[in-house]
């Protein structure tokens, strides 16, 4: 008995619907913004943000969330997020580069989602390395990276290949604000410390006569030497002595002279070198520790 035309290219169409559906995994595309037209907060759908402590956990609605509004039965309602309906649940992902964020520290902060995630009028992104820098300090060594990177992964982007050692200068001359998204000037003077600095910028003796040159010159420092510390730490260890420091009244008794009225309006001057405040030797003498 002969197998009927029909029935044989029905089982082949349902073959090759099912090769298809394994062929093309289903991707969802969820429209964010008709949904923020609607005034829907994100944490109607993304609830479980508010207690997730890894970056690996799953934010993504469930069907009954989708249920409270859109009809998730008919197929043609699916589709609307669903790219491949017949293969529902085979949404490849990636793996997030910073498998320890937590959204709970951050929720817990009053910070909003649009903090990271952008406007709402948008399709929501990663944050990006500056949108940490809003609230997170750049530390040596990574650290304050590995409060959300596990130990040990590579946090070098793409761009610092075998030849960024050989270039990275004029990059740093063009965005030394990037730069400083994950170094600090510790990292800069591991390798640029004595003569170890191409082209030059400072000559030898520059050390004996930089008092001169930086003088009205402090914008241009800082291109470099941010940190009042790496003025301060050479400046204490050599006692050196700012000019005011040496005129006449600016330590007298009773009333402490000069150096009291500098110490209310320009505080920030006095601890550059005297950080440790009352208890600093120099300031103990007289304010008792």
């Amino acid at each position: 008995m002969r197998t009927p035309l029909t029935l044989i290219f029905a089982w082949w169409t349902v073959c090759a619907a099912a090769t298809v559906a394994a062929a093309d995994p289903d991707r969802i595309l969820i429209p964010h913004v008709p949904h923020h037209d609607a005034s829907i907060e994100c944490t109607t759908c993304h609830a479980a943000a508010t207690d997730s402590r890894r970056a690996g956990d799953s934010l993504r609605p469930g069907m009954d969330v989708c249920a409270d509004c859109h009809d998730v039965v008919a197929e043609n309602g699916c589709a609307k997020c669903h790219t491949n309906v017949e293969a529902a649940g085979t949404t490849p992902y990636d793996e997030y580069p910073a498998q320890k964020f937590s959204h709970a520290a951050h929720t817990a902060q009053g910070m909003a989602c649009t903090s990271c995630h952008g406007s709402p009028l948008s399709t929501p992104r990663l944050p990006t390395k500056p949108d940490c820098r809003v609230c997170h300090a750049t530390a040596e060594n990574y650290g304050d990276c590995r409060l959300c990177h596990a130990d040990g992964m590579e946090l070098r982007p793409d761009s610092h290949d075998a030849l960024w050692t050989g270039r990275h200068g004029a990059q740093a001359r063009q965005n030394e604000a990037l730069c400083a998204t994950c170094h600090t000037q510790g990292t800069c003077q591991q390798c640029h410390t004595g003569d170890n600095l191409r082209p030059r910028v400072h000559p030898l003796d520059f050390a004996f006569g930089h008092a001169v040159r930086a003088r009205g010159r402090e914008q241009e420092c800082t291109t470099c030497h941010g940190e009042p510390e790496f003025c301060s730490s050479c400046h204490v260890a050599q006692n050196v002595l700012p000019e005011s420091h040496s005129r006449a009244g600016w330590v007298r008794l009773p009333d402490g002279g000069r150096h009291a009225v500098d110490g209310v309006f320009d505080l920030e001057s006095c601890i550059a070198c005297h950080d440790d405040g009352r208890s600093a030797p120099t300031c103990a003498a007289c304010h008792g520790g």
